[in-house]
């Protein structure tokens, strides 16, 4: 999670999430390929994000629903994307706040398994 992303900022949620950096970012290299699943929801409009996987852009810029509960993570089961990744890759993610408000937050559920 990523609380109180200030007013027009950039954020990268496995970066700079309240817990601190995510080890999840770095993709092990154990495996060729994984499954990177996630689902990400923010309290209020305004959200924009973009995700990458080393040089590759896995989501162009796009608008994040709105309406999650502030440390109510979204439904993996309901709401989440597959992508395929690579071992070796760095992900990382662009959260852009885009409506002048200073207290949205992004909630972000997110698994990576080795792909069959």
């Amino acid at each position: 999670m990523v609380s109180n992303i200030p007013a027009n900022a950039v954020r990268d949620i496995f970066l700079q999430a309240d817990t601190g950096e995510s080890q999840l970012r770095f993709v092990p290299t154990d495996f060729n390929s994984y499954i990177l699943t996630f689902a990400i929801v923010a309290s209020a409009v305004g959200i924009e994000l973009s995700l990458l996987a080393g040089e590759r852009t896995l989501i162009k810029r796009s608008t994040l629903e709105a309406g999650g509960t502030t440390g109510v993570y979204p439904n993996m089961d309901q709401k989440a994307m597959s992508f395929e990744v690579y071992g070796g890759e760095i992900l990382s993610s662009v959260l852009r706040e885009t409506a002048g408000a200073a207290t949205t937050d992004v909630m972000m559920a997110a698994s990576l398994d080795p792909a069959s």
